[in-house]
């Protein structure tokens, strides 16, 4: 499994979290055993931090944690999710390994395994999570800077395998996040689950 970590930046300049901040955050966490999430005044989405599923701290999840897999779907279905351009045509390449003309019936039923293993690596809300925060600016890139909370990004649980997850290291660093997505006025929500 790899790991990378990114984390939050102490200071007074542009993009990076205010002294004054993280100690309100501090604070808060103190005297109400909680972090202070300030949530944006119209969410547009929901990122939960779920202690019970993280390596270390809180497993972020864009959507619910409850969300799962469908139930069953067609190889059609299957292509036009995940695959590209003509289904047919991905269908043959990528699974069959094959250019030839070979009866295909995308109606058929998607093997459940393979459905699984691919939504989770890219439709799950740990993988939702983990393609939404890999990509937002958590704060300029200063040597000089204090660093300070963190996020763990994994990717890969063994050889192979699509797991991707985000954990937020604490509270304080759930606190952080909050306040950076509200910064950058992302719409987003992050909720204790």
């Amino acid at each position: 499994m790899s790991v990378t970590r990114r984390q939050f930046l102490l200071g007074t300049a542009a993009g990076l979290i205010l002294p004054s901040f993280f100690e309100r955050a501090h604070s808060f966490l103190e005297n109400h055993g909680e972090p202070l999430l300030i949530a944006p005044k119209q969410p547009e989405e929901v990122l939960y931090a779920w202690a019970d599923c993280a390596q270390e701290g809180y497993q972020l999840n864009l959507g619910s944690p409850e969300k799962g897999p469908p139930d069953s779907m067609t190889i059609r279905e299957f292509c036009h999710a995940y695959g590209q351009g003509d289904p047919e045509k991905w269908w043959r390449e990528e699974w069959l390994c094959t250019d030839e003309q070979v009866a295909v019936d995308l109606d058929e039923d998607m093997d459940r395994f393979a459905v699984e293993e691919w939504w989770f690596a890219r439709d799950s809300p740990t993988a939702r999570a983990y393609d939404y925060l890999e990509t937002i600016d958590l704060g300029p890139q200063l040597s000089a800077a204090r660093e300070v909370g963190g996020l763990n990004f994994y990717i890969g649980g063994a050889p192979g395998m699509g797991y991707q997850a985000v954990d937020a290291i604490d509270e304080v660093s759930l606190s952080l996040l909050q306040h950076r997505l509200n910064e950058l006025a992302t719409g987003i929500e992050v909720r204790m689950y």
